[in-house]
């Protein structure tokens, strides 16, 4: 018997992960054993999105299919917010070690 591969990218990241939200916390709500249990325990609408989720839009679009997992919306988002506000905590440090290299500082 033949198996057919998965049709879409969902139905990949579906069948290699299983259909629950993949955050394992990343979202930073704490999940009773680690996971998320959208989806193991309702119907949930979940998407294929990596793991960690990345500061740019861009590099979350062109994440590699072996970087995604599913993620159901409020996980995602919370998500999201968490690493934007991390890149803008980066950023800030880096700008203000600016100083320390400056010469004329």
């Amino acid at each position: 018997m033949t198996t057919l591969a998965p049709t879409t990218i969902l139905a990949a990241v579906l069948d290699a992960h299983g259909a629950q939200c993949g955050c394992a916390g990343a979202c930073g709500k704490e999940h009773p054993s680690k996971r998320c249990p959208a989806g193991a325990n309702k119907p949930v609408a979940l998407h294929a999105a990596p793991y960690p989720p990345h500061a740019t839009e861009t590099a979350n679009a062109s994440a590699p299919l072996a970087e995604l997992r599913p993620w159901c919306g409020p996980c995602w988002t919370r998500a999201l917010k968490r690493e934007a506000a991390a890149e803008r905590r980066r950023a800030e440090l880096d700008q203000a070690q600016l100083v320390l290299f400056d010469p004329a500082g």
